[in-house]
């Protein structure tokens, strides 16, 4: 089941994955007192309330990852407690989208969403954020928290308009595990409420906060399906201590690439666990590539849309960034014009992420994809040859990067491959230019400093070529700005790491 799937509005029913799980709302609580929670965000879809959410800093909404539907725009009202009343809210659009990486819709793991806003939020008496454990420690049980919501308050009633909330306790984890059986209570999670004292949440409300000694300790995550009044397991959240790292890495704006999605959807990468994500880089002033040309570039695509680039290097492998893993991927090729009837799609079969990639910050984002047939070589299709040895690429080295992703910080993706010539930086330069932030080893620097050409959201995973050679793979750039010139922007240098990609491959590379 994929994101789209998940039914989030208030006055809908649905499931994860299995007939036990729901959405939510707020069960036997009361009425809010009036901007009581000054933090509470109703996060919103076409101007219609569909999930909760909470304000962490003046430029953050925290809320459930399952909340985010792909191709749709969103927008936070703050400020609010009678949804239907103005009395001083306010209405912000969302900026950027920071899914975290490892969240997978169908068992609902790691589900949290980072909302940034399009601008900051005014704060006030009615507009104010919430404080964050500031260590990672569990709650201990038995500890009465709040929960708040305009979801449903029981199973065939109607959303509330005005803020509602209930005071719950938690549950001990392995009590938890025990009651959800085969369900996957994972130590990531936080149990409270459902079963324990018969209130808690109801469909409707996802994303909202557990409040407990004022502190935003949890995310409501799920419930059983369609047990709203009568639960007989513990409500679900997603604990927020355990994502302290990266929560503080997309605040503190570190080194980012990007994910692509319709209609200005991306974020950036933040990547403290080894788990899927789909993110990518593109090309800025480049020009559309020449016919027969480029004949290795491939599109790394989930579910028919293009997330990442990449390159042929064999009959049935391609090269891309570790990055842009994803659960099921395909791949296109032949085309590059990634809309063409012509172009011809393969299965992933077998993805092999380098076994030292952790994050795009400490390196070796590289990753190869086996595809589930040989690739017939042609006039549009064709292999590009990496480095046989290692070697190190010069300075001021004139290369390529091509890609079919965004063209400027905030622009349209593109169906027509793009390519732009750049020049590679010494590597001590590229050191010193990015200063305070650390880059990893096993890179090439090569465009967007001193120069208006480079990568931008929507292609990383693509090549590097230099002197017919596919020396480098788009990895990331400085805070997803692509307004050139500034730092340079960074590759894994395939050279490195050619004894495993001969592993892989068994092949003489």
């Amino acid at each position: 089941m994929n994101i789209s799937n998940v039914l989030l509005l208030a006055v809908l029913l649905s499931s994860f994955g299995s007939a036990e799980r729901q959405d939510s709302g707020i069960v036997n609580g009361r009425e809010a007192k009036p901007h009581s929670k000054p933090y509470m965000a109703s996060v919103q879809q076409g101007g219609h309330h569909i999930c909760g959410g909470f304000l962490v800093s003046e430029s953050f909404v925290m809320t459930a990852a399952h909340c985010f539907t792909w191709g749709k725009n969103l927008t936070v009202l703050l400020g609010a407690h009678d949804l239907h009343k103005k009395d001083g809210s306010v209405r912000i659009a969302v900026k950027f989208y920071h899914i975290h990486p490892g969240f997978d819709s169908e068992t609902l793991y790691n589900d949290i969403l980072l909302l940034q806003l399009e601008k900051p939020a005014p704060m006030s008496r009615t507009i104010q954020q919430i404080s964050l454990p500031k260590t990672d420690k569990d709650v201990k049980p038995k500890t009465v928290c709040n929960v708040a919501g305009w979801g449903r308050t029981g199973d065939k009633k109607p959303a509330q308009q005005h803020l509602m909330e209930a005071n719950v306790t938690t549950v001990d984890r392995k009590v938890c595990k025990t009651a959800w059986g085969k369900k996957g209570i994972t130590a990531k999670m936080l149990c409270a409420g459902g079963s324990v004292d018969q209130k808690g949440f109801c469909q409707g409300d996802s994303g909202g906060p557990l409040v407990c000694k004022k502190t935003a300790a949890g995310i409501v995550s799920f419930m059983e399906y369609s047990r709203c009044s009568s639960p007989s397991k513990p409500n679900v959240y997603t604990q927020v201590s355990r994502y302290l790292p990266w929560i503080n890495c997309i605040m503190k704006s570190l080194p980012q690439a990007f994910l692509v999605v319709p209609n200005r959807f991306f974020g950036s990468v933040c990547f403290f666990d080894v788990l899927p994500a789909f993110f990518g880089e593109e090309i800025v002033n480049g020009k559309k590539a020449k016919k027969n040309s480029l004949q290795y570039m491939v599109s790394v695509q989930q579910n028919g849309k293009h997330l990442c680039g990449g390159f042929l290097i064999s009959p049935n492998f391609v090269l891309t960034a570790a990055h842009c893993d994803h659960r099921t991927l395909t791949v296109v090729l032949g085309s590059h014009n990634i809309k063409n009837q012509n172009i011809q799609r393969f299965k992933v079969e077998q993805k092999y992420k380098h076994p030292l990639y952790n994050n795009v910050e400490s390196g070796s984002d590289i990753m190869l994809l086996q595809l589930s047939k040989n690739v017939t070589f042609s006039r549009n299709i064709k292999k590009v040859q990496i480095p046989l040895k290692a070697k190190t690429i010069k300075a001021n080295s004139k290369c390529l990067v091509a890609g079919w992703g965004r063209n400027q910080t905030e622009g349209k993706t593109v169906t027509d491959l793009l390519v732009a010539e750049v020049e590679t930086i010494d590597i001590k330069v590229c050191r010193q230019q990015w200063n305070q932030k650390k880059i990893p080893e096993n890179i090439i620097c090569a465009g967007g400093f001193r120069s208006n050409k480079g990568a931008c959201q929507g292609d990383s995973g693509g090549p590097l070529v230099c002197s017919g050679l596919a020396v480098g793979i788009v990895s990331f750039n400085f805070k997803n700005n692509c307004k050139y010139p500034n730092l340079p922007n960074v590759y894994t240098e395939v050279s490195k790491f050619l004894p495993w990609i001969r592993k892989i491959t068994k092949t003489g590379y």
